[in-house]
Formats: C-alpha cells, sequence, structure tokens
C-alpha cells in the first residue's frame, strides 16, 4: 500500500519470485498507473521467467501498453515478446 514507486517495485519483484499471488491485484494496479521503464523493466523481466506469470503479464501490459512510452512499450515487447504472442 505504499506511495513509494522505488519500494513498491522491490516488494513486487519479491512477489513475483515467491509467486505471491496476493500482492498480483496491486502489482497490476502499479504496472497500469506507473509507466517508468525503470520500475517496469525488472518486473516484466522477472514475470516473463515463467509461463503463468507471463500469460498474466501480457494481459496487464495489453491494458496498460497505451499508456506507457514509446521507450518503454520497445523494451517490454521485446520481454515479453508481445508482437509475436498476439499476432
Amino acid at each position: 500500500a505504499t506511495k513509494n514507486s522505488e519500494i513498491a517495485a522491490v516488494w513486487f519483484e519479491r512477489a513475483i519470485e515467491n509467486n505471491y499471488r496476493e500482492a498480483f491485484p496491486e502489482m497490476e494496479k502499479f504496472l497500469v498507473k506507473v509507466g517508468r521503464r525503470k520500475f517496469l523493466k525488472p518486473l516484466y523481466s522477472e514475470l516473463a521467467k515463467t509461463a503463468e506469470h507471463k500469460d498474466w503479464a501480457l494481459r496487464v501490459y495489453q491494458q496498460a501498453r497505451p499508456n506507457y512510452h514509446a521507450v518503454s512499450v520497445h523494451t517490454i515487447d521485446e520481454i515479453l515478446g508481445y508482437e509475436k504472442e498476439v499476432s
């Protein structure tokens, strides 16, 4: 529930690593709201490591993508294989 994006991003990364699913609804809000590549890249990279998390990440990313900066979009597209996945 922190308002500090630095703390939230690190906490969410640990939640992904430990499959702490209770954190995923708040992480989804964070990923939709925060567009800074500095926070997005580590989270999407961690999510892309398992098929289950990657599927979840793709669903969230489809919603969040229009609000991201072009540099963030390029990076996350690459991490998730976005163009390949939606084609």
